[in-house]
């Protein structure tokens, strides 16, 4: 593959992303309200999130696989169409088992996040991963922008139910359409590497691929995990704590989410930046440690202060930490295993974050201050550990790569990645 097949591959995705984004935010604005009002409690908001986390961890094991052995483009393409159609019974719910019944089908249908994974990893030089990825994300975060202000406007013209529906449907035709574009893609896979698929070959694929999770790739795991699952504990919860805790207006959340979304545009690439040049372990101790303060000024809000809930959205979004994490991941992981990797990382921040939307909505049914701050309190100790025991460059291990060798098959499968955030479609 040429230069301008990796070019094309950066831009289309990027392009797929921006006609997404705008329909993809205006619903996240709304969609735990959404949620509430079709019959679900916290505690069963809990239990969606978790099972939509379950079911994507698993989904990425075959996902992860089918990246680095049948091609990445084949995959994503097809499975982008079937995740626009699987979206719909969003839209189309009656209760709140339908929205359970969604978060499943269409989780399962994102097993082609590592093969999106891969294909940019492979695309992007190693030099600016952490700033190329940015990059990348930059043009759908300015059109994200648009989806909140949209989504308020229509919840004050329709009332929150049908306008959100409303968004739903959009959302599944810009999926659709975005699937039609990814057709440009340059596959990166060479033809030679692909190979028949079996369960024994899958399995003995990632039994060669587990040998890499130790050292800092392990550590790397393990933090990210541990952030996952704070930020699972309480973010499906913070428009429900803002509109139903602080008392303020769900129109006025939707202007919030604008301007938190203008911020991100900013600090996607000044993350991005920190990743290359001063640390990746620095920039996930920003992102997780603004998230921590920003969640602790919420709990302070005083009663029906949007100015107070703005400013600690602010603060919570000062920082990203996936631009590190696509960087250090993929710094610490080889080619030929990064697609198989990709999935087992995904698999255990999953089953974490899986974990703790359970606990989490049951927490918050009790205490909506005990869960927030509980989450607030994760993400300080991990923002340390990250500081402490991440390094800020990764280096593959002279031994890990002697041991892999002796373990490979001769033809080996190409590269793939860690996409953050993981939900990106």
């Amino acid at each position: 593959m040429g230069r301008t097949g990796r070019e094309r591959n950066v831009v289309v995705i990027a392009l797929s992303w921006t006609m997404m984004r705008p329909f993809g935010a205006a619903t996240r604005t709304y969609f735990a309200l959404y949620f509430l009002e079709l019959g679900a409690d916290p505690a069963r908001i809990g239990l969606i999130t978790m099972a939509g986390s379950l079911t994507l961890a698993i989904s990425r094991l075959l996902g992860g696989y089918l990246a680095d052995a049948v091609g990445r483009k084949r995959l994503i393409v097809s499975m982008t169409a079937v995740y626009a159609f699987a979206s719909l019974l969003y839209a189309l719910a009656r209760d709140w088992t339908w929205i359970l019944a969604a978060e499943v089908i269409s989780s399962a249908t994102l097993l082609y996040q590592p093969a999106i994974a891969a294909i940019l990893a492979d695309s992007l030089p190693s030099e600016i991963r952490g700033r190329g990825i940015s990059a990348a994300r930059t043009a759908a975060t300015l059109s994200s922008l648009a989806g909140p202000p949209l989504a308020a406007f229509l919840v004050g013209r329709m009332d929150l139910v049908p306008a959100v529906r409303l968004l739903y449907a959009a959302r599944s035709a810009a999926v659709l359409a975005a699937a039609v574009v990814r057709m440009t893609l340059t596959e990166t896979l060479r033809l030679e590497e692909r190979r028949p698929i079996s369960l024994r070959s899958i399995l003995e694929d990632y039994r060669r691929a587990v040998i890499w999770l130790k050292g800092d790739l392990g550590r790397l795991i393990a933090v990210n995990s541990a952030a996952m699952g704070s930020y699972s504990l309480a973010e499906p919860f913070i428009q429900i704590f803002a509109v139903k805790e602080v008392g303020i207006d769900p129109e006025l959340w939707g202007l919030i989410s604008t301007v938190v979304r203008a911020e991100i545009l900013a600090s996607i690439n000044l993350s991005g930046y920190i990743a290359d040049k001063l640390g990746r372990n620095i920039s996930l101790a920003l992102g997780y440690g603004s998230g921590a303060a920003g969640m602790l000024m919420l709990l302070t809000s005083p009663p029906g202060s949007g100015a107070w809930v703005l400013v600690s959205q602010l603060v919570y979004a000062a920082f990203a930490s996936w631009p590190a994490r696509f960087a250090l991941f993929a710094d610490l992981t080889p080619a030929e295993t990064r697609g198989r990797l990709t999935a087992v990382r995904g698999l255990v921040e999953n089953l974490s974050s899986s974990a703790a939307s359970a606990a989490g909505g049951v927490l918050y049914s009790i205490s909506p201050i005990a869960d927030l701050g509980l989450a607030s309190a994760g993400l300080t100790l991990t923002a340390l550990a990250a500081l402490r025991i991440l390094p800020k460059v990764g280096r593959l291990p002279d031994r890990a790569t002697a041991e892999i060798s002796d373990l490979e098959p001769a033809v080996v499968p190409g590269s793939a990645s860690n996409l953050a955030p993981p939900s990106s479609p």
